[in-house]
Parts: structure tokens; sequence; C-alpha cells
């Protein structure tokens, strides 16, 4: 198993943590609703692959779900006139 680091508080394995941190950059690049949404689906379905093939607790499962759930409200605010 490749190092473990911490994002936030949750210790991650390398990979993991480097997607999901994509995932989360992408957010703050989307120009509309729209594509809010979906890049919110792809995070979630990439969080949902990690626990399908139970490489994290569940404990940390919902901690990363409730991290895409929170940077997406963030970015809909911002987003939202």
């Amino acid at each position: 198993m490749s190092l473990i680091f911490t994002l936030n508080g949750i210790s991650l394995p390398d990979l993991i943590r480097t997607k999901l941190a994509n995932h989360l950059e992408r957010f703050a690049r989307v120009e509309d609703l729209r594509a809010l949404e979906l890049a919110r689906d792809r995070a979630e379905g990439f969080i949902e692959g990690v626990e399908a093939a139970r490489a994290l607790t569940p404990a940390t499962i919902e901690a990363l779900l409730i991290a895409v759930e929170e940077a997406a409200l963030a970015r809909r605010l911002e987003l939202t006139p």
C-alpha cells in the first residue's frame, strides 16, 4: 500500500488523495451550475467506487462525501447571483 497522507484531517492513500483533490479542484473551475452538478456527480461516483472496493472505512467514506457536498455547495453559492 502507498504511504498515507492527510487531507483535511482524513488519512488517505496517495492515489485516492490525489484523485479526490483533482475532483475538488475541478469545482473551482466550473463556470455554471450544470457543470458543477456534473463535477459533483463524478466526484461522488469516484467515492462510490472507492467504497465498493472497500479501500477505506465507512466513516472515511462518509467524511469524503460530506467534503464533496460542502465544496459543491460553496461553489454553488459563488455561482448563484
